[in-house]
């Protein structure tokens, strides 16, 4: 039982960072693009 309930406990953590991950995809891809524009209009 101790075993099923860590399995389950390992598998909820990893959907939940997942489904985070996912959420924040878009802003992370928008900071990228404005780093890379800021650092090619420097040179």
């Amino acid at each position: 039982m101790r075993l099923v309930k860590l399995a389950l406990g390992l598998l909820a953590g990893t959907i939940a960072v997942w489904f985070e991950a996912v959420r924040h995809t878009p802003e992370v891809k928008r900071r990228k693009a404005a780093r890379r524009r800021a650092r090619l209009s420097k040179s």
